[in-house]
Formats: structure tokens, sequence, C-alpha cells
């Protein structure tokens, strides 16, 4: 292995992550966690298929069997770790915001889960040495986290597990209404590559440590027509200022030109469409 290799890839990854300034801190994912319970039926309906999907995979690979003790780290709302708790013999959920933790129990309580812990830390400062968690789990797993983002995650997440690593990452992600008010009212670049290099860093980090990772592929359309309120306007404003509460006046100006330039008989279609890469190693090789 060539250590600069390592580095190479590990440096991309970081010079790669957004630079929005948004600041992964407990009151930022507490201040979005509202915005991952209130989804439409539908739009619930089309994430849960994802889930779904990625827990067949794990148990048709034999990755989660009754008998596994599975992680997920920034579990979110917890919508993965309910369907990987239907199958694994005990499921964490790891994460920085109280209020996500508290929709995860919710969760689990709605559909009689009672295989499932909530350990509230931000991973990237953990000692998991003094929580015991050194390979304490049969499956670590990550999805769309900060506290994946690079060399000393893999190193970390490695050691928690004493079989299998995952993670799931944006190749791209494309948001008609998120990018419309980017560059027409804000005039910002429109990022729908957001997360490609964290893929592609992944694997050659991985590969050049000696491990055989296999890679996915996932693609997802979601299609929702919504009432234009200042509410929609409010959350579709937070996806592009990103590092503080949007003010009135700023929800005001999407609102103003979604209603000038999108709407039609005071409705809105949002169309979202992502490709997500799943990255699959065993510790073990």
């Amino acid at each position: 292995m060539e250590n600069r290799d390592v580095e190479y890839f590990d440096k991309l990854w970081a010079d790669s992550n957004p630079k929005d300034g948004m600041k992964h801190t407990r009151e930022t994912w507490d201040r979005l966690a509202g915005g991952w319970k209130n989804d439409p039926p539908d739009v619930a309906a089309a994430k849960d298929q994802q889930c779904q999907d990625m827990a067949k995979f794990f148990v048709e690979r034999g990755v989660i069997t009754e008998d596994s003790n599975v992680i997920d780290i920034g579990c979110g709302s917890g919508n993965y770790a309910m369907q990987f708790a239907k199958t694994a013999n005990w499921v964490t959920c790891s994460d920085i915001s109280p209020k996500m933790l508290e929709y995860c129990k919710e969760s689990a309580d709605e559909q009689g889960l009672e295989n499932i812990d909530y350990i509230d830390c931000d991973f990237i400062d953990f000692d998991i040495e003094e929580a015991g968690w050194v390979k304490k789990y049969d499956l670590v797993f990550t999805s769309l986290t900060p506290a994946m983002d690079g060399l000393k995650s893999i190193e970390k997440v490695n050691k928690v597990s004493r079989e299998w690593c995952f993670n799931n990452s944006f190749v791209y992600r494309k948001d008609n209404l998120r990018n419309a008010v980017m560059e027409g009212v804000y005039n910002k670049p429109i990022t729908n590559k957001w997360g490609n290099s964290s893929t592609y860093c992944l694997f050659n980090i991985l590969w050049q440590l000696g491990y055989k990772p296999e890679i996915r592929y996932y693609k997802e359309v979601i299609e929702h027509t919504f009432d234009l309120t200042m509410d929609l306007c409010k959350g579709v404003t937070i996806n592009v200022i990103r590092d503080h509460d949007p003010t009135e006046e700023e929800v005001k100006r999407t609102y103003d030109y979604l209603n000038e330039h999108m709407a039609v008989d005071g409705k809105v279609t949002k169309v979202t469409e992502s490709l997500f890469a799943w990255t699959l190693w065993n510790v073990n090789n």
C-alpha cells in the first residue's frame, strides 16, 4: 500500500465536501429533524421502499441474520434501522440529534419493535474503546451521514465491526424546486452532483487498505404535487441556504419565485431524482 495514495483520496474527499456553510451540530440536526418526519404519505412510501429493498439485499447476502447485532450510525429518523430490526437480533440507533432519536423511538413503538436501543452521540468524537464498541457489531451501517467523511471514519467503523461495514451515498441528487430557487433567487450554482466524490474516494481508500469493496447502484425518483404554502417554501429555502434558519423575507422570496415561475393553480410539483451508491465491505476480507 502506498500511503500517498490513501492520503490523496482522503484529501480529495475532504476537498469535495459541500462548501455550503452547514455546521453538523446537535442544534442543526434538531432544527432539521421536523422535515424528516412530515413527508406526505406517497413520498414516505417511496423512501420506505428503498429501506425495504436495502434490508432485503442484506438478508439475501447473509449480511443480516437473526443473530446479527447491527448499529446504524447517523440513523436520522430510523427508517433503515426499523427495517433491519425486523430480522436482526438487535439494532442500535446512534445519532447526534436527540430529536431524531425521539422520532426513532416513536417509530419503533408504533411498529412494536423492542430489539432497539438508542445512543445520543457524535460518532466523530465518540470514544469507542471506552464505550466497549470495538468489534461489537456484525454490521456497521452508515447512510448519508457526515459521520462518514474520510480515512479516520473508515478506520473507526472498521474497528467497531466484527464482519461487515456499509455506506450509502449519493452519486447525484436532483431536486427541481431546490435547483430553481438556488439559481433563480439566490444566484447559486446548482449542485446536483453533491456526494459523488465520497463514493469514489471511499472505494479507493478501501482498495488501498487491502479490502474488497462491492458497489451496487440504486435509483429513486419521487414526484409529488404540493400546495404552494409558506411551510413548503421554508423547507425549500432551508435546503438552499443550509447555514441558518431562513428569515421571513427569505421564505417570501422563495414563495414569490415559485408562485411566478412554477405554480399551477396554487400547486407545485416536486421531482426528486437520486442515484445512490451502496458500498459494502467485509473487514475480515
